[in-house]
């Protein structure tokens, strides 16, 4: 996620010669909460995660606040650090787009997508823990949103992003090469999962703007 974050943070540097406007002075609070919710619980990873972890089992025993919790924790600091960054930083690019609303839609959606999919899809037993799968979801959702405003960086972002997240479905590909970072494997579904949610959020997004503009009335003379 950072590579794409830092990629856009070049083209947009070179293409703007203006400061983007914000949409959403408010939306900055929210952002710094959320955060500093990241921050914590990735420094409390020790005691919080088997709580609030993906666990199949512990699913189908009934514990769903897990589809959702288990996107906020992480494996370790780095882990936090490494998904916090890139959530800051598209938040940071995109200020054109995001919104608390979006933010509010993309926290209700993405995990609860990437969660159902990872438990009856992959079957997936866990652990898992970690932003990255949802934060691909964060990017897409702001690239497609945004993609009037720079149309030739938005594809070609989103063509970066769409290689990478086939070449991490490809045979062969090596989850383990952040293990001694983060001290676990990427799980490399979630990525593709979180992208679709991003997808989605972005369609059903326009499509609502969209209903929700005025008609222009009849005409008359």
């Amino acid at each position: 996620m950072l590579y794409t974050a830092w990629f856009l943070h070049a083209g947009k540097t070179s293409l703007m010669s203006a400061t983007l406007a914000v949409r959403d002075p408010l939306l900055r609070r929210y952002l710094i909460l959320f955060a500093v919710l990241l921050a914590v619980l990735g420094l409390a990873h020790a005691w919080i995660n088997p709580l609030l972890e993906y666990q199949r089992a512990t699913l189908l025993d009934g514990q769903l606040w897990r589809l959702y919790s288990a996107h906020f924790v992480h494996l370790n600091h780095w882990h936090m650090l490494m998904n916090l960054g890139g959530f800051l930083l598209c938040a940071w690019f995109f200020t054109d787009v995001y919104d608390r609303w979006l933010l509010a839609a993309w926290l209700l959606v993405s995990p609860l997508l990437v969660s159902l999919l990872m438990l009856y899809v992959d079957q997936a037993s866990g652990p898992y823990v970690g932003l990255s799968g949802i934060l691909h979801g964060w990017l897409v959702m702001a690239l497609l949103l945004g993609f009037r405003t720079h149309p030739w960086l938005h594809a070609l972002v989103l063509a970066l992003v769409a290689g990478r997240l086939i070449w991490e479905q490809l045979p062969g590909y090596d989850v383990d090469y952040l293990r001694d970072w983060i001290d676990g494997r990427v799980y490399v579904n979630a990525h593709l999962y979180g992208a679709l949610s991003g997808v989605l959020l972005a369609a059903g997004v326009a499509f609502w703007r969209r209903v929700r503009l005025p008609h222009p009335g009849p005409e008359s003379s």
